[in-house]
């Protein structure tokens, strides 16, 4: 595959990488959204450039570098032209290592709205919540699955189709070690990280991005840290800020869904309307749609959800929503989301969070 045009360097003797994701012919894929990243992405690897003392204007065209530098906080950049951007970036500097090496450089303000959300959020639980419900507003390419036990947390990328990208991968795994050392202050900040492919960076770059042990060739692409990294609060925390800044971003993924965006928002509120009073289980809320259990799940796979994480995702919210009014007991609100008792609920909120129901309201209260 030639390099899309546009993206041609202004120095066509020099060659060109090899493409790292293969894809198949169009007939072969089925239909669906074209995959792109965030216009950040795009931007980290210009600043990296220049770090390196290349000017990226010796690479890319004018019309390239203007799209890329003075594109809208919410632009998209389409996946192919992404690793074509790379591709020239890396023959330039003989370094297929790159997209790791430019992870330093995603600043977290050019996310837009999101990345503001990030800013202001009260800790790095609730920035790991935020990146998964929304990561959509950066790409398409992975959807994020949180876990939480007692010793660690992970982050894993999945797929959204059959078009995954190494180098994106990596980018993604290196900004989430750095942002979170700069959200909180900490530098130390260790995190362990597994690869489905071979290194694409020399060791000491991995080393400097995430600071602990480093797989390949894994069954799972995926960074893990402490459980307690998770407490630890955002410097520029804002409760005020980020309230509003979560209903810009909530709005700006229901753009992004289009329709399936109207069916989330009616299971939702199906699901509130549910909590603490009927039977909260996939059949029931099927039923109130006049759905199929069967197509209601499908649906909501198609949009990267289980209905366990639907329901999660609405009684998380809505607890948040109690603990910050001190009058009601942890019994109460049990009871009000649809739990059988308290520690049903405080075993919930701590998978969800990475706090206990009391932890959260302490850091949010002060009390």
């Amino acid at each position: 595959m030639t390099q899309p045009q546009f993206l041609a360097p202004l120095h066509p003797a020099e060659p060109a990488a090899p493409r790292l994701v293969a894809r198949k012919p169009a007939a072969e894929r089925p239909p669906a959204q074209p995959l792109s990243v965030h216009i950040g992405h795009c931007r980290s690897v210009l600043a990296y450039l220049r770090q390196q003392g290349v000017d990226p204007a010796s690479l890319f065209a004018a019309s390239v570098l203007q799209r890329i530098e003075q594109g809208d906080t919410v632009a998209a950049f389409p996946l192919e032209d992404f690793h074509a951007l790379l591709d020239a970036a890396q023959t330039r500097l003989a370094d297929p290592g790159l997209a790791l090496k430019a992870s330093e450089f995603v600043q977290i303000w050019e996310g837009g709205a999101l990345g503001f959300t990030l800013m202001t959020s009260p800790s790095i639980s609730e920035v790991g919540t935020l990146l998964v419900r929304f990561q959509r507003l950066f790409h398409n390419v992975y959807r994020v699955k949180s876990t939480v036990d007692e010793r660690h947390f992970a982050l894993r990328l999945l797929p959204t189709g059959e078009t995954a990208s190494a180098r994106l991968a990596h980018l993604l795994m290196g900004a989430w070690a750095w942002r979170a050392r700069w959200l909180t202050g900490e530098p130390g900040l260790r995190f362990d990280v597994s690869f489905e492919g071979p290194p694409l960076a020399d060791a000491a770059a991995y080393e400097r991005s995430f600071g602990g042990h480093i797989s390949f060739h894994s069954p799972v692409t995926e960074m893990q840290g402490a459980a307690d990294y998770l407490a630890l609060p955002v410097r520029q925390h804002d409760p005020g800020v980020n309230g509003m800044l979560r209903n810009q971003v909530e709005t700006e993924l229901e753009r992004l869904n289009g329709e399936s965006a109207g069916l989330l928002v009616k299971l939702r509120r199906r699901l509130r309307d549910r909590l603490g009073n009927e039977a909260l289980t996939l059949d029931a809320l099927a039923a109130d749609l006049d759905m199929a259990p069967r197509t209601l799940q499908g649906r909501l796979e198609d949009l990267g959800l289980t209905y366990r994480a639907l329901l999660d995702g609405v009684r998380d919210t809505k607890a948040k929503q109690y603990l910050a009014e001190p009058q009601r007991s942890l019994t109460d609100i049990a009871l009000a989301l649809g739990f059988a008792n308290q520690s049903a609920f405080q075993h919930a909120f701590k998978r969800w969070s990475g706090l206990s129901p009391g932890q959260w309201r302490r850091q949010h209260l002060g009390r």
